[in-house]
């Protein structure tokens, strides 16, 4: 009885730390606060601009304003950002999509599109 409780308790004991694990690598990053940075198109004859970005992360979700300069079609406004490990999933309603990696305060990586660039952005402290 005393080694089946026993065995029962470490095995309880084991579930927490996996999932407090598996909770944390799903949170990943955090993005929170203020970005700025540069864009700039692959083709670098379509232009480039700078970005400053505000962001409150609640576990894996990050929201926030976004103004963009430099670029042919507005794009400032509200965004929308998932994270998960240290990559960075930009969903923006006026249609950018961005792939970034964080690593400490810098977030860099490309967004995609018909024309795509290059984004890096520093964590403003």
């Amino acid at each position: 009885m005393r080694i089946t409780a026993l065995l029962l308790g470490g095995f309880a004991a084991l579930g927490d730390t996996i999932c407090a694990s598996a909770a944390a690598a799903q949170t990943g990053a955090d993005v929170s606060g203020r970005w700025q940075g540069t864009w700039a198109y692959q083709n670098a004859s379509l232009g480039s601009g700078q970005i400053t970005m505000t962001l409150s992360q609640r576990g894996s979700k990050a929201t926030g304003d976004m103004i963009v300069t430099g670029a042919p079609v507005d794009r400032s406004g509200a965004v929308t950002v998932l994270v998960k490990s240290n990559n960075v999933y930009f969903v923006y309603p006026k249609g950018i999509t961005a792939y970034l990696t964080v690593s400490g305060d810098e977030m860099k990586g490309q967004f995609a599109g018909m024309n795509p660039g290059n984004v890096v952005l520093k964590r403003q402290r």
